[in-house]
């Protein structure tokens, strides 16, 4: 078993954020940004891209382009928050749509992992484009802890 981690370390947890998101070849591809990891939110931010588009007519984010971003964002999120450096699995991810994301602004996530057990870590997401208060959509999602160890 591997030593826990000063996962509070603020360089600790940027490099941890930097491998977590650069190791998964989609999060590229989308261009997902890591902004911040400092405190008890993960921070990302998508640029937008016309091939974001669900309706081009009306201009609007195509759903499917915020789950991902949620997914990974509250992916990071349970990954920081636990003591080691443990593979983890999507079990459960819910979102509620509450207004849509409009073209020509990037899309941000917060996410924080709010309660962790033995088997299951819980996630709480909010996306929004220019105003956290106006959030586009909320998140709620549950990881499996695997128990594997991941290489330091």
């Amino acid at each position: 078993m591997h030593e826990p981690l000063d996962k509070t370390e603020p360089a600790t947890r940027a490099r941890i954020a930097a491998a977590f998101n650069g190791g998964i070849p989609h999060n590229q591809a989308i261009g997902l940004e890591v902004v911040d990891v400092s405190g008890d939110w993960v921070h990302t931010r998508l640029a937008y891209r016309e091939a974001f588009l669900g309706d081009p007519v009306a201009r609007l984010w195509h759903t499917s382009v915020g789950t991902t971003a949620a997914d990974s964002s509250c992916g990071l999120a349970v990954f920081l928050a636990l003591p080691t450096l443990e593979a983890i699995a999507t079990l459960d991810l819910r979102m509620d749509y509450l207004r849509p994301a409009v073209a020509g602004k990037p899309l941000q996530v917060r996410a924080s992992c709010h309660h962790i057990t033995r088997y299951v870590a819980f996630v709480r997401a909010m996306l929004y484009q220019n105003d956290i208060d106006r959030p586009t959509a909320h998140c709620t999602a549950v990881f499996m802890r695997t128990g594997r160890q991941m290489l330091p």
